[in-house]
Formats: structure tokens, C-alpha cells, sequence
């Protein structure tokens, strides 16, 4: 199973990130192809993979693979905080713009990769633990002790419950939003490296489902869709548990469609849950408030 969460946990953790904010990235798929294509292009026998050894061929590769994916997530944190525009417009449409530029670089074909050495790392282990599955662990701690202990996870949490507040509070929102898109970004640039080095190639359209899982599981690990509520450990857990899902399907030859309409109908499930929950947590609050009260007033 660590082989094959792959790429989903760090797409996963890159939503997870962005919906802190009280956003969403429904370009984070085809942000993650169009770094995966340019991963690919590299090493694929082009010229610019050609210019040294191996080994310098996957360094320019993975360095221009995240450059890409982070620049795209710059992109839409300047959309979302400078420009005003609705993280779901905003996104949306760098969707489509990203896969359009994906499109038309190869014409809707596939890109094999030629360097072995890098195919290698899909399936390396350390102490027979899938090396991808180790970064993955180490990337989840990392990034929930950033946003328990330091500044700028205080900051995100701060805005993602109240925008307002933090505005006035004196926080760099713009700041706080932008860098948030970069580091997502970040995260989809390693799940494009994962992805070439896991299938050895990259296509436009790759992981159409994994955007929807990837809301499934934020939702399912207590995420706030409104932001500013959510833990990297319970999100963790939710990936893993989707993936053990995800094999009973494969197991059970379930089609395509029914998985979506399962995913689909967990979504939806799980976010009139949390609504009624949270009904429920905010009626019982008034109630005792209004009782408090007429204690008082009775004394």
C-alpha cells in the first residue's frame, strides 16, 4: 500500500493546506501534470536532458519540476489575496489554463521517461518501508508542527476562522495566503515527482479522480471547508484509510463509475455531518450562555 498511495497523500496535503485559509485548489491535478510533463520532457532524451550525466539530468528535472509547480501556486495565492478574486473562480480557472498549457505542449500524448536511474525511486525502500511513503510521513510532521508552532501557522489558522480579525489584527494576509499557495504548490510539484518516477511517464488528464478524493479526505479528517480547523495527523490518517478503500474497490473489480459515485456520495455525506454537528455544538452553546444568564439575573 505505500507504493500505492503515491502520489494522492502529497496532493492530499496540499489541499489539506489551502482549505485551512477558508480556499480550495481545484488546479492542484493539473498543476501536478503540468509539472509532471516538464519532469518528464527532461528526461525523455531531450536536449536539455542531454547536457551532462544522468544525475544531472533528474537534479534539472526535479528542480524545474518544482519551480513550475510552485510558480503555479504563486499564481493563484497573488489571484485569491491581491487580485480578490473567489478561491474557487480563481482556481477553477487556472485549471483549465494549466491544462491547456499541458495540452498544447504535447498535444494530448503521453511522455515517456528514458532515465532509468530516476524510474528507480518510484520503488526504492529504506528497511523495507517504500521510500515514498517515508517522505510522505516526514512531510505531514513537518508541516503540522509549522502550523502549531510557528508564526505563520498561528496566522493561518488566525485568518482561515476569522478574515476579518486578522486584517485588522495587523497579520499579513496577502503574506500569509501567497505563501500558502507556494507551499501547496510545493507539495503537488513532489507528487508530479513521484508520479513519473511511479508510471514512468506523464500525460495530460492523469489522476482525473484524485482531485475529488482529495476533498473527500480533508472533509473526512475534521478540515473546516470555511477554514481555520484542521489537524495534518488526522489527515494523514483519513489518506491512509481512502487508500485501504481504495484496494477493497480494486479487489472487489469495481468500475470506475462506481467509485466516483461512492466518493461523491461520501463527500456529500460527510460535509452534511459536519453541518449538523456543528448545529448542534452551536445550540448547545446558546443554551448554556442562556442559562448562565438567568443564573445571574436570579441572583
Amino acid at each position: 500500500m505505500g507504493f500505492q498511495i503515491g502520489e494522492f497523500m502529497f496532493l492530499a496535503l496540499a489541499m489539506g493546506l489551502v482549505v485551512l485559509t477558508g480556499g480550495i485548489d481545484l488546479s492542484v491535478v493539473a498543476n501536478m501534470n503540468v509539472a509532471a510533463i516538464v519532469i518528464a520532457w527532461i528526461l525523455s532524451g531531450s536536449e536539455l536532458g542531454r547536457i551532462g550525466s544522468p544525475i544531472l539530468s533528474i537534479v534539472i528535472a526535479v528542480v524545474l519540476g518544482l519551480l513550475s509547480a510552485i510558480v503555479c501556486g504563486v499564481i493563484n495565492g497573488c489571484l485569491v489575496s491581491m487580485a480578490g478574486v473567489n478561491p474557487i473562480v480563481a482556481t477553477l480557472g487556472t485549471q483549465l489554463l494549466f491544462a491547456g498549457i499541458a495540452t498544447a505542449a504535447t498535444n494530448g500524448s503521453s511522455i515517456g521517461v528514458s532515465v532509468i536511474d530516476y524510474s528507480m525511486f518510484g520503488i526504492s525502500s529504506i528497511a523495507g518501508i517504500p521510500t515514498v511513503f517515508l517522505i510522505g510521513i516526514i512531510s505531514y510532521a513537518i508541516t503540522g508542527w509549522v502550523a502549531s508552532h510557528t508564526r505563520y501557522g498561528r496566522e493561518l489558522y488566525f485568518y482561515g476562522s476569522n478574515p476579518v480579525a486578522s486584517l485588522f489584527s495587523g497579520h499579513r494576509v496577502n503574506r500569509t495566503i501567497i505563501i500558502t499557495y507556494a507551499i501547496s504548490g510545493l507539495f503537488v510539484a513532489i507528487a508530479a515527482l513521484v508520479m513519473v518516477a511511479r508510471v514512468n511517464s506523464a500525460r495530460v488528464g492523469f489522476g482525473g479522480t484524485y482531485l475529488l478524493q482529495a476533498l473527500l479526505v480533508v472533509v473526512l479528517a475534521g478540515f473546516d471547508p470555511f477554514g481555520g480547523r484542521g489537524k495534518f495527523a488526522n489527515l494523514f490518517l483519513s489518506v491512509i484509510m481512502l487508500q485501504v478503500l481504495q484496494t477493497g474497490f480494486t479487489i472487489l473489480n469495481f468500475s470506475p463509475f462506481i467509485k466516483n459515485l461512492t466518493w461523491g456520495a461520501a463527500l456529500i455525506f460527510v460535509m452534511i455531518v459536519n453541518r449538523l454537528l456543528e448545529y448542534k455544538t452551536s445550540v448547545n452553546c446558546k443554551s448554556s450562555h442562556d442559562n448562565k444568564d438567568n443564573n445571574i439575573s436570579k441572583k
